[in-house]
C-alpha cells in the first residue's frame, strides 16, 4: 500500500511540475512544438514510466494514471473558482499591434516574432500591417487580427 501511495505522490507532484514548466514555455511554446518540446515530452513520459515499480506494475500504472486524472480534475475545477489560478495557468491575452502600430516590446516578451506575426497577417489576408485595428496573441499561441 506504501508502495501505491509513493507513486500517488509522486505522480501528483510531477503533474505540478509539469505544468509549471510547459507554463514557463509560454503562449508561442503552446502553440508550436519545437523537437527540444518533444523532447522534454518524452522525457516526461519515461520519469513517469520510472514511478512505477516492476511487481504490481498494472496496479502501480492505474495509480498512476487515476492520480494524473485527479490532479487535472481538482485544476481545471481550482483554475475555474480562482481567477488568479486560471490567469497563471493559462496567461491572458496580449495585445501586439494597435491601428497599425507594432508592439516590439510586448512581441519580446512573449518571443514572437516579425516572421510569425507576417504569418499570421498571410493566414488572415492582410498584406499591409496599416491595414491592422488590433492583432492580439491569444492565450493558445494563436494571433487573432482585426482590421480596420
Amino acid at each position: 500500500m506504501t508502495e501505491l501511495l509513493k507513486v500517488a505522490g509522486g505522480s501528483a507532484a510531477l503533474y505540478i511540475l509539469i505544468i509549471i514548466c510547459l507554463r514557463l514555455l509560454g503562449k508561442k511554446g503552446l502553440a508550436e512544438l519545437s523537437l527540444g518540446d518533444l523532447v522534454l515530452i518524452i522525457l516526461i513520459g519515461e520519469a513517469i514510466g520510472s514511478l512505477i515499480p516492476q511487481e504490481n506494475a498494472f496496479i502501480s500504472a492505474v495509480t498512476c494514471i487515476i492520480t494524473l486524472s485527479v490532479m487535472n480534475y481538482l485544476i481545471l475545477n481550482v483554475a475555474y473558482r480562482f481567477k488568479f489560478i486560471k490567469k497563471f495557468l493559462e496567461g491572458s491575452p496580449v495585445t501586439i499591434v494597435t491601428n497599425g502600430r507594432i508592439s516590439h516590446r510586448k512581441m519580446h516578451k512573449e518571443k514572437l516574432t516579425r516572421e510569425d506575426l507576417d504569418e499570421a497577417l498571410r493566414e488572415n489576408g492582410i498584406k499591409d500591417i496599416r491595414n491592422v485595428k488590433k492583432a492580439v496573441l491569444e492565450t493558445d499561441g494563436g494571433i487573432s487580427i482585426i482590421e480596420k
